[in-house]
């Protein structure tokens, strides 16, 4: 497949090294450069939440040469903060390629095995538990707020730039949880350093199949699923996306791809840019809800 232009393509990351978003842009980005006979650079535009990113696309050429990876904190995350973008209008959907569940770490400091057990310790001590997110509006943040409303509980949240640390003060007991990715979590808790208690989805994960969803070990209907997309600025000809959306589906069904995206905790994707469109005006009508219903959860993020 020749894509319409003969340039390289620039695909901009918002986040750190160690992000998924990173990790997964330089998975992705080999094979898309051969499906697409074309230079693929992977770029990194750090700051502001992944708001630098998100502006640095904005300002770019509609012609297909620049891309993003696209976070859910950077389309959710404008409902905490008032950004100088506005997703649903400054981004044209190119494809959702990545959907995985999350799984609640907590530290084995703390002499919990069950969530129903994490619950009533977090009960017993009100504001004295922090659970930690690496981005205010994403996935695991959210995850966070929504366990604590449907819980009753109410933690502090502590926001880490480097996943690595983040893992780092969980085992040493510096914070007693987390909502991230199962395969950052499985390394530790094979090591006995910090406890899977349960999984974000609505069905257990294939990668650690005995550690329970939270919806029935004990909140019913909990489920928050993170992922990621490719968005392009708007005003890209309709021509341009469509091709760019096929290879990029031609680069998730090749085996290397998909199997380390499996590997990774992940579930591979194919969607049209209209349902990843539909994807992202859900997201935001979910969390705009319940973020309005639960403005003192985000007092300290405001």
């Amino acid at each position: 497949m020749k894509h319409p232009v003969s340039e390289d393509l620039r695909l901009l990351v918002g986040f750190s090294e160690g992000s998924g978003s990173n990790i997964v842009a330089r998975m992705i980005s080999p094979t898309l450069s051969e499906v697409l006979n074309q230079t693929v650079t992977v770029e990194r535009v750090e700051g502001e939440n992944g708001a630098r990113c998100v502006e640095r696309l904005v300002r770019a050429a509609p012609d297909g040469r620049t891309l993003a990876i696209a976070a859910q904190t950077q389309i959710v995350g404008t409902l905490l903060h008032k950004q100088r973008y506005d997703p649903l209008v400054d981004f044209a959907p190119v494809a959702v390629f990545a959907k995985w569940p999350m799984v609640l770490a907590v530290s084995n400091t703390l002499a919990v095995a069950s969530v129903s057990e994490f619950i009533m310790l977090a009960q017993s001590q009100p504001k004295k538990l922090t659970y930690a997110s690496s981005a205010i509006g994403g996935a695991p943040h959210l995850a966070g707020v929504l366990f604590s409303a449907m819980a009753g509980i109410d933690m502090r949240l502590r926001v880490y730039a480097e996943t690595n640390t983040l893992y780092t003060d969980l085992a040493d007991g510096r914070i007693a949880a987390t909502f991230n990715n199962i395969m950052s979590a499985l390394p530790l808790a094979r090591a006995g350093k910090v406890r899977m208690l349960a999984v974000t989805g609505l069905a257990r994960s294939p990668m650690a199949p005995e550690v329970p969803t939270v919806d029935e070990a004990a909140l019913a209907r909990y489920e928050v699923v993170n992922w990621l997309g490719v968005v392009a600025p708007a005003s890209t000809p309709a021509a341009i996306i469509t091709r760019i959306n096929a290879a990029i589906a031609r680069t998730v069904e090749t085996p290397n791809v998909r199997n380390t995206l499996l590997a990774h905790g992940m579930q591979p994707v194919i969607a049209a840019p209209e349902a990843f469109a539909t994807h992202m005006r859900a997201e935001i009508e979910r969390w705009g809800k319940f973020i309005n219903a639960n403005r003192a959860a985000f007092a300290d993020v405001q």
